[in-house]
């Protein structure tokens, strides 16, 4: 459960299509997996610093439920926006004393040029 959504955040899986692109390379394609409410909040330098040791730009974290399965490959963007996120390193699972307040925590960096994605879903 997520205390404070403010956002809707669209989630995509990674596939390989199975056909090569031009460098003979399987074709990589972002589909559509799921759509949640999200805590998107914007890191403080204080946070950039804690967490990686150095400033990073468009580095943001999103707090989401703990049963949404979510994996380091994934793709994920606000939904009505058309910026994508890739997620910096692993998603953390925090599991204080109260059931209620788990939740998964995920460290995301805008990508530079938003990356094409299928919508229409798996």
């Amino acid at each position: 459960m997520v205390f404070f959504p403010n956002e809707t955040l669209e989630i995509f899986e990674y596939i390989e299509t199975g056909e090569l692109n031009s460098y003979l390379e399987p074709k990589k394609e972002y589909v559509l997996k799921e759509t949640v409410p999200c805590d998107f909040q914007v890191m403080s330098p204080n946070d950039n610093l804690r967490e990686f040791g150095e400033l990073l730009e468009d580095t943001y974290k999103i707090y989401i439920d703990k049963d949404i399965e979510i994996n380091p490959k994934m793709l994920l963007r606000i939904q009505g926006k058309p910026d994508t996120y890739t997620i910096q390193g692993t998603p953390i699972h925090n599991n204080h004393l109260l059931p209620i307040v788990q939740h998964k925590k995920i460290v995301v960096q805008k990508e530079r040029k938003p990356t094409q994605v299928n919508e229409s879903g798996i």
